[in-house]
């Protein structure tokens, strides 16, 4: 699912209607209308504090751009005319105990502004500071060897720079989630309006502008980077890959090659740290891509230590209920810049484990639980021929194919 929105349904007002109107925008010949303007944030975020809100008025006709303060008591008026709308600023809120800030953005276009009075509302959404990266494909089944055994070295992950402009992976994170698709808790606190929970989290190495990506082109994030079809002709070559995740251990469990290695910063399961991490093969988990903090401003170490996440649940199977306490991590929505959920299409015990802000649908890799042709199938986004992009409606059922042969080299036209 795309970049970062944080928009919930049933959005509340946040702040009182401010009346603007203006000094320079008018002349003798031009019609002029007074413009109210609201604003509101998310639901699950209506207790937190707006500040240095400011929107630009964009004539489409005219070309000209004004931009104004919401301080709660501007007055101005406007020419009428078509107007694209955007209203910026910052919000302040606590997530789990801990204060996070994060940037505020609505966008209206061509609203029409006439009739002397004109009343605007917009519906604000929390966004990462970075955006444009988004999956491209996602391949965790492993395949299959042509004597029918599995094979699990060859998964991998595929990022798109969806934007207009050189982006750089310096930075960004790969995460999975904690919790699975197909296995709904009532876990408590529950977070999902506010942060992802997780326990594996990889880092693209980097200062800053080391690795760029130009518009349409991508990066390769695979578990072992060799040429898998030497040992399985159904597999691929990723000796080829951007990065790939390497799990140093005593016993060499894992193999490092000549492809450079993501930074490790978490693989836990059920609070416990584990060596090496392989993704879900059976497609429950949910993977997104984002950020520390606006601009990395959170450090590895202060993540570590200032967001765990401990929460509680009842486990409940065949009669049997028990009282259940764990620990992960929690990455607020407004750092993630893409997420996707996965699972299987017809799962008798579904939910979804992201906020519905983040993805409100899923894509999956196979049919049902334990589906054996799930080997060598991926989930690859759709690509828009009109406007030469991945589809990014923050829906993986609309954006994305499902159960589709695995190609980590695919074109898109």
């Amino acid at each position: 699912m795309n970049k970062v929105k944080f928009f919930a349904a049933g959005l509340l007002l946040f702040a009182a209607t401010s009346f603007l109107s203006s000094c320079g925008d008018s002349d003798d010949t031009t019609p002029q209308s007074q413009v109210s303007l609201t604003y509101s944030v998310p639901e699950g975020l209506k207790t937190g504090k707006v500040t240095g809100t400011k929107v630009t008025f964009y004539n489409v006709n005219t070309g000209r751009l004004t931009e104004y303060p919401l301080d709660g008591s501007t007055t101005i008026t406007v020419n009428d005319g078509l107007y694209n709308i955007t209203l910026v600023g910052q919000l302040t809120y606590e997530v789990n105990g801990k204060t996070i800030t994060s940037h505020l953005r609505a966008v209206k276009n061509a609203v029409s502004v006439s009739g002397g009075k004109v009343a605007i509302s917009l519906a604000a959404e929390v966004v990462s500071v970075k955006q444009g990266f988004v999956f491209a494909e996602i391949f965790v089944s492993g395949t299959k060897t042509p004597d029918g055994d599995s094979y699990e070295s060859d998964k991998y992950f595929r990022i798109y720079n969806n934007s207009d402009e050189t982006l750089y992976a310096d930075g960004l994170v790969l995460f999975e989630s904690a919790f699975t698709n197909d296995d709904p808790h009532n876990y408590t606190p529950d977070l999902r309006d506010k942060a992802f929970t997780i326990d594996v989290a990889y880092m693209v190495p980097g200062t800053g502008k080391e690795h760029p990506v130009a518009p349409g082109k991508s990066i390769l994030l695979v578990d072992v980077g060799l040429d898998h079809t030497k040992n399985n002709k159904n597999s691929f070559n990723l000796a080829k890959a951007n990065f790939e995740w390497y799990d140093a251990s005593e016993d060499g469990a894992d193999t490092d090659t000549d492809v450079p290695n993501l930074i490790k910063l978490i693989t836990t399961m059920d609070g416990e740290s584990v060596g090496l991490w392989a993704p879900h093969g059976r497609g429950v988990k949910t993977y997104a891509i984002g950020y520390l903090g606006d601009d990395n401003k959170v450090s590895v170490k202060q993540f570590l230590t200032d967001y765990v996440y401990k929460y509680s649940y009842k486990f409940v199977y065949e009669g049997l209920s028990v009282d259940m306490d764990n620990t992960g991590f929690m990455v607020p929505n407004s750092w993630i810049a893409d997420c996707v959920n996965m699972r299987p299409q017809k799962t008798v015990q579904a939910w979804l484990c992201a906020s519905n802000a983040l993805d409100a649908g899923f894509a999956y890799n196979s049919v049902q639980e334990d589906d054996q042709s799930r080997y060598g199938k991926a989930v690859r986004r759709k690509f828009d021929k009109k406007t030469g992009k991945l589809i990014d409606t923050n829906n993986s059922t609309n954006d994305f194919e499902s159960m589709v042969k695995a190609d980590p080299y695919y074109i898109f036209k």
